[in-house]
């Protein structure tokens, strides 16, 4: 549900995504955390890769860290809901529509970034994440939270 993603208000010129299972919006700028957003799309086949791993991470980190998705460069929100179902992902899944994301996340998927309480991003993994030990290691190091 992604009324259980940590945020603060919206703020004039903010990043704006759509939940998409459901009408909330939230900005990319008000994601406080302990927070792990990984950028993917459907037609991404190392993003297919990688969710294995985060499914996996999230059963034993619920509780500890929210997981949140950003589909980016989707032909459709179905696409996106299809892959989705498909791939037993529980966590929250914003849609960015309009590729406004592109200027604050990069161009590239897959990227994970990892968010502090303060919103701050401690780290940006650049590629597939290729185990449970790696999200393990990485939000112990940059977000000081052992699963």
């Amino acid at each position: 549900d992604c009324a259980s993603v940590k945020h603060i208000a919206v703020k004039n010129g903010d990043t704006v995504l759509n939940c998409l299972t459901g009408s909330q919006k939230i900005s990319i700028e008000s994601l406080r955390g302990p927070l792990i957003v990984n950028v993917w799309g459907s037609w991404c086949t190392t993003c297919l890769a990688e969710m294995p791993e985060l499914v996996s991470f999230y059963s034993k980190a619920k509780g500890k860290v929210q997981l949140v998705g950003v589909a980016v460069e989707e032909a459709t929100p179905e696409d996106s809901r299809k892959f989705i179902e498909e791939h037993g992902m529980t966590w929250p899944n914003f849609y960015d529509r309009e590729n406004v994301t592109r200027s604050f996340f990069g161009m590239g998927v897959p990227v994970t970034w990892f968010i502090d309480e303060t919103g701050a991003v401690t780290y940006k993994k650049i590629g597939i994440i290729k185990s449970v030990e790696e999200l393990n290691t990485l939000t112990a190091k940059y977000l000081g939270v052992k699963i």
